[in-house]
């Protein structure tokens, strides 16, 4: 995996030196041992799902710039379980980017980490729509898996109580259910809303009894 963040890192403009370093600064901060769900292997899923959707649809050339919709996915979660978590992902991204003297959309990367939060409702723009899709797609998995993206969610609050986080995440599950799709996109509508509704539905099920 840190090859593929040394690629992305590459791709955008980091020099040699600065992409050693930083390649390992991501990788170091995402396999942290408190990272339950939003971890590498999170970063790594997304990656792969892009990479799918790039060969499989026909509005891959929609991406206004795969180079940077890449690097927003690496730095969207860089920061993450504080208040103002997503803000300071970006805070976090605009410093690294800071080190290379190309041209880069500093304010189209902001827009597309921020779409991944959960509560952001986007109606227009694609790219956003997308890295958003590529950020819930796992609603969308197999039940164990599933299963598994919910236990591991669970670990990463554990100094909650349990009355405190099912409390939040029957909100989030809800917020979700409340949308007209799930999924912006009809790629991963066609492929995931049926399931992700239904794994949803499930979830909730089990932690309102």
């Amino acid at each position: 995996m840190i090859l593929r963040i040394k690629s992305i890192l590459i791709n955008l403009g980091f020099c040699d030196q600065d992409c050693e370093c930083l390649a390992q600064n991501i990788y170091t901060t995402y396999t942290a041992p408190e990272r339950g769900y939003h971890n590498i292997k999170h970063i790594s899923n997304m990656l792969h799902n892009l990479d799918e959707f790039l060969m499989r649809s026909k509005c891959a050339q929609k991406i206004k710039n795969i180079n940077e919709f890449a690097f927003a996915i690496l730095m969207h979660d860089y920061v993450h379980g504080t208040e103002n978590d997503v803000d300071d992902s970006i805070k976090q991204a605009n410093e690294y980017l800071h080190k290379i003297s190309l041209q880069y959309d500093c304010r189209y990367i902001e827009q597309l980490i921020k779409a991944t939060d959960y509560e952001t409702c986007i109606e227009t723009v694609f790219d956003q729509q997308l890295i958003q899709d590529l950020d819930l797609q796992t609603l969308g998995a197999i039940d164990t898996e599933y299963d598994r993206y919910a236990h591991l969610i669970r670990l990463e609050y554990k100094q909650c109580s349990d009355a405190v986080f099912y409390k939040e995440r029957i909100k989030i599950l809800n917020i979700f259910l409340s949308r007209e799709y799930i999924f912006n996109t009809e790629y991963f509508r066609n492929k995931y809303e049926r399931v992700a509704r239904t794994n949803i539905a499930r979830e909730l099920l089990s932690i309102s009894k």
